[in-house]
């Protein structure tokens, strides 16, 4: 008998420890994937900016904003082999899911802008995904 609530005490434990291990693991996977689509963000936001100041050419900033929608959709994509153990695990990767996927459209309607008419006309857009990733990303931080 007393042997049996060992192993029992055993396998609650082991339990508990696997489930804090994988939560752990998909707040680490989650963290990845909002840093890479803040930086994606992030240096379009800076790219413009040059452009608008007349400090790049056109053709160096489409080919960053170009390369950024690349690393936002890898970091989109990034997210999809991520399971969830709890349901916060699984709010904070639809969280995650969004913003990405926000500021993604934001930087695409960017690249396009740009290519169609020389100019971007929706920074407000690409400023409002970087705000909702870096919220997000210090939420995270913070919980761990």
């Amino acid at each position: 008998m007393r042997a049996s609530k060992w192993a029992a005490g055993l396998v609650l434990a082991l339990s508990l420890i696997c489930g804090c291990s994988q939560q752990a693991a998909a707040t680490d996977d989650l963290i990845h994937a909002l840093t890479d689509a803040h930086s994606a963000i992030a240096s379009s936001i800076l790219g413009v900016k040059l452009y608008d100041q007349q400090r790049s050419t056109r053709a160096a900033t489409e080919t960053l904003l170009d390369d950024m929608a690349k690393q936002i959709a890898d970091a989109e994509r990034s997210l999809e082999p991520v399971s969830v153990a709890s349901e916060k695990t699984q709010l904070e990767r639809d969280a995650a899911l969004a913003a990405i996927h926000d500021g993604a459209a934001a930087l695409l309607t960017s690249r396009d802008e740009l290519e169609e008419r020389g100019a971007v006309g929706n920074m407000a857009n690409l400023e409002s995904a970087a705000h909702q990733v870096d919220d997000l990303l210090g939420q995270l931080r913070g919980s761990q």
